[in-house]
C-alpha cells in the first residue's frame, strides 16, 4: 500500500496529492479556530470521566481525540488530536478494533458540531490516511462513498475520491464493491462540478493500472473536460492528462490556439511531447519561439521527441 498523506503542520495545508490522482491543484484551506478553550466546567468534567486526561498538559492520545470529537476542543486540543492520528498513520498499522469502530463511526457522524470546516477537512484526511491500514476496509468504503456522492463541500467530496483510489491502489477496494464504486465515479464524471468530475474521470482512466485500456467512455469525458473552455484551467489541464495518447487531436488544436490559457497550452504540448512524432517538431519549434513560457514546454517536448527517434526502446527522459 501506498504510504499515507500527512497534513503539514508547517504549512497548515491539506494535500490532494497521491500517484494515482493526477487532479493537477493542491486543496489548501487555512486552519482558523477559535481560540477561547471549552469553560472550566466542561474541562473538569471530562477530566472526572476519564481520569487519564489530563487538560491542563494535553498530549496527544486516543483519549484527546475523543475529547475533541466529543466536546469540539480548542485550538490546542485539536491540533494535538490530529498529531496523535498523524503519528499512527506513519506506522502504517491498524488501529485497535475497537479504536476504529469508534473512528468510523464518529466520521459517519460528521464530528463535533463546533468544529470550523477547515479543521474537520483536516481531521478527516488524518483519519482517512489511519483507515488506509484499517481492519475493515468494506466500512471504509462505503463511507467514502457516501462522503463522495453527498458531503456538501467540494473538499471533503474530493478528499474522498482520493482516499477511494487509494484504496484501489492498495488492494483494499473489496472486489463485491469496486462495481459500485465504478459507477459513483461515473456518475460523478457527469457532474456539473468540475473539479469534481476531473477527479472522477482522471480516476476512470486509471482505474485498472497506469497500463491497462481505459473503461469505456472515461476518454471521451476527459476530453470533453479538457476541451471545455468554461470549466477551472487546473481542471482541463487535469482531464487532459488522464486522456493519454487519445488527447493528442485536441492537444495539437489546444496547443496552438493563442485564445487558450498558457497553462492549457503547456499542458497540451507536453502531451504533444509525449505521444507525438517528428512530424511535430516543426510546430513546436514555432511555439518554443512564440514566448518564454511555451518555450518552457516546447523545448522538453523537442527534446523528447527527438530521444524517442533516436532511442525507440529507451524510456521517456521527460514523462508527461
Amino acid at each position: 500500500m501506498r504510504p499515507p498523506l500527512k497534513a503539514s503542520k508547517t504549512s497548515r495545508r491539506l494535500l490532494l496529492t497521491g500517484g494515482l490522482l493526477v487532479i493537477a491543484g493542491i486543496v489548501a484551506v487555512l486552519r482558523q479556530w477559535p481560540a477561547d478553550p471549552p469553560p472550566a466546567a466542561a474541562r473538569a468534567t471530562i477530566a472526572q470521566t476519564d481520569p487519564g486526561l489530563d487538560l491542563e498538559d494535553p498530549q496527544p492520545s486516543f483519549a484527546l481525540l475523543r475529547h475533541v470529537a466529543e466536546t469540539g476542543g480548542d485550538e490546542v486540543t485539536r491540533e494535538l488530536a490530529v498529531v496523535w492520528l498523524d503519528a499512527q498513520a506513519r506506522r502504517r498499522v491498524a488501529l485497535s478494533p475497537s479504536y476504529e469502530k469508534w473512528l468510523l463511526a464518529m466520521l459517519r457522524d460528521g464530528g463535533h458540531a463546533d468544529w470550523p470546516s477547515e479543521f474537520r477537512f483536516w481531521i478527516y484526511n488524518s483519519a482517512f490516511n489511519n483507515l488506509q491500514y484499517g481492519n475493515d476496509p468494506k466500512a471504509f468504503t462505503q463511507l467514502l462513498r457516501d462522503l463522495a456522492l453527498n458531503a456538501p463541500e467540494r473538499t471533503m467530496r474530493l478528499y474522498a475520491l482520493q482516499h477511494l483510489g487509494l484504496q484501489r491502489l492498495g488492494g483494499q477496494l473489496a472486489d463485491e464493491l469496486g462495481d459500485q464504486v465504478e459507477a459513483d465515479l461515473r456518475q460523478l464524471a457527469a457532474a456539473t462540478d468540475g473539479e469534481v468530475a476531473g477527479t472522477a474521470v482522471a480516476l476512470l482512466t486509471q482505474w485498472d493500472g497506469e497500463d491497462a485500456p481505459a473503461r469505456g467512455g472515461s476518454i471521451e469525458r476527459a476530453l470533453e473536460i479538457a476541451e471545455d473552455s468554461g470549466r477551472p484551467i487546473d481542471v482541463r489541464v487535469t482531464a487532459l492528462h488522464a486522456a493519454g495518447a487519445s488527447a493528442l487531436p485536441l492537444a495539437r488544436r489546444l496547443s496552438t490556439d493563442q485564445g487558450q490559457p498558457i497553462p492549457v497550452r503547456k499542458a497540451a504540448i507536453a502531451c504533444i511531447g509525449h505521444h507525438g512524432t517528428g512530424a511535430d517538431c516543426a510546430e513546436l519549434e514555432e511555439l518554443s519561439g512564440e514566448s518564454s513560457r511555451l518555450a518552457q514546454a516546447a523545448d522538453p517536448a523537442l527534446r523528447s521527441i527527438r530521444h524517442r527517434i533516436s532511442n525507440p526502446d529507451a524510456p521517456e527522459p521527460v514523462p508527461f
